[in-house]
């Protein structure tokens, strides 16, 4: 199946910042963790603040391991696309698998799982780092991009 890589008008932001709607005829990523409801924003919000929290009690507030982890999943976008963005607030198409994948909630459940399998405080950190990115992400309205490289 291919993807539908048409380049779109983006939709205008409203004053609440919600993300703009998929088009029709764009396939959409797979993603169960909601963020376009206030239930879901919420859950995000309440996620975000426990793992960072969490986070600060079992490592401390100066952890470099949960620092470098919380900004991680934005390294997508230090990688150089080889095509333009189709337009503003987009990511250029060729990045979106990338920053797709660091911003699955399943990346930060793998580091959460082997730090709970092997009792490493350095995977706990790490995965929280990553859950409570992904989290606020959502609380604030970004998910995972289109194949166009807009926001979900």
């Amino acid at each position: 199946m291919k993807a539908d890589l048409r380049v779109l008008s983006p939709a205008p932001r409203s004053a609440a910042h919600e993300p703009a709607a998929a088009t029709p005829g764009t396939p959409a990523p797979v993603d169960l963790w909601t963020w376009r409801s206030t239930a879901g924003r919420t859950l995000s919000a309440v996620t975000g603040a426990a793992s960072f929290g969490t986070a600060l009690a079992l490592g401390g507030a100066l952890s470099p391991t949960f620092w470098t982890s919380l900004i991680a999943p934005d390294f997508a976008f230090f990688h150089t696309g080889k095509t333009p963005p189709v337009a503003p607030r987009h990511l250029p198409p060729d990045m979106v698998p990338l920053y797709n994948t660091l911003h699955d909630p399943r990346l930060a459940g793998a580091l959460l799982a082997g730090g709970v399998l092997t009792a490493s405080r350095t995977l706990l950190l790490a995965g929280l780092g990553w859950t409570t990115h992904i989290a606020v992400d959502r609380a604030f309205g970004y998910g995972k991009r289109r194949p166009d490289g807009a926001i979900h």
